[in-house]
């Protein structure tokens, strides 16, 4: 109740915050969050703790539609929650051309809304931890929902079988290819995740082919720059997608639909299931990687809007959607 009334009333002042005021709200973060630091490092954390509240106080009175709060990850710089949770995605900028065999659906017979966790496709958001294995969770999320769509059975399909063991689509939590290891399952298959749990660090592959789903065949890239191809994907099966997630916007989401503010250097692989009306603003239903305290339950709702970067969406949402086949 601490961190609630002092966020309240920095949200109604105009001000910044000085340490001494927030040393209270620090305590109770500590012990919220379980947190323990060396003498020095205490001072240091707590600086940057004090930095954050005032960046997401200035967020709040700057932004419309969309709110920011204080979680758990307050006590990290900018850069070094980049390094940590937003670096997972060895893509260039680049935006190269992607043929897509996506037949378009008019855009009159497009839902107004899809969300498939209430067809049951989507398994509870889960957390990827210190580790850069952003690849492989929207990987297993978008192979979750594929085969959901063809067997009417949701399995939690194994990350940590990709991190292991698909060794040429990346480099474990240091990063990885979304499409290359969406390749790899092609041919290899993915054990479930009961069966080879997830151990947010890279171990000796323990690949078990006896007990490997064989889901799909290949990927697809749909049409880039376009809401409505994005949307016409989203009408068969959840979407991979990648974003710019190492900002502020990201860092402290908690939730309402991110329009601005967030470009398209794509750091983050992340998982759309669907796109619905929030209020006044039109946005897709995405799920994450940083668990359910984190943004709205795990999620974050970015909007449709294709004229952001150049063409590329908020946050690039619109730059390498993929989808099995």
């Amino acid at each position: 109740m601490l961190i609630i009334a002092l966020f309240a009333f920095a949200d109604l002042v105009s001000t910044t915050f000085k340490a001494d005021t927030l040393a209270p709200m620090w305590s109770a973060w500590k012990n919220q969050h379980k947190k323990t630091y060396s003498t020095a490092e205490e001072a240091t954390r707590f600086g940057i703790f004090v930095e954050n509240f005032n960046k997401i106080h200035r967020l709040n009175a700057e932004s419309t539609g969309v709110q920011f709060a204080v979680n758990k990850f307050a006590d990290l710089t900018t850069t070094e929650f980049k390094q940590i949770y937003a670096s997972g995605v060895l893509s260039n900028n680049d935006h190269e051309e992607v043929s897509s065999k996506l037949s378009l659906r008019r855009a009159i017979s497009l839902p107004e809304s899809i969300d498939w966790r209430e067809k049951g496709a989507v398994t509870p958001v889960k957390y990827q931890g210190a580790c850069g294995s952003c690849w492989a969770f929207s990987v297993t999320g978008v192979l979750e929902g594929f085969n959901f769509v063809k067997t009417g059975e949701l399995l939690s399909f194994s990350e940590q079988q990709l991190v292991d063991c698909a060794r040429l689509a990346g480099f474990g939590c240091l990063g990885g290819y979304p499409n290359l290891a969406i390749q790899y399952t092609a041919k290899n298959g993915l054990e479930t995740e009961a069966d080879y749990p997830y151990s947010a660090k890279r171990s000796q592959c323990q690949f078990n082919s006896s007990k490997a789903h064989k889901v799909n065949s290949g990927y697809q890239m749909v049409t880039p720059q376009s809401t409505d191809q994005l949307k016409a994907a989203l009408i068969n099966f959840p979407v991979s997608v990648l974003v710019e997630s190492g900002q502020e916007t990201f860092q402290f989401y908690k939730s309402g639909v991110i329009t601005t503010n967030c470009d398209d250097k794509l750091d983050h692989a992340v998982l759309a299931v669907g796109y619905q009306k929030v209020e006044d603003s039109e946005a897709f239903i995405v799920k994450n990687s940083w668990g359910t305290d984190w943004g709205v339950d795990g999620y974050v709702y970015i909007s449709t809007n294709q004229t952001e970067n150049q063409g590329f969406g908020v946050c690039g949402i619109l730059s390498k959607p993929m989808i099995p086949n």
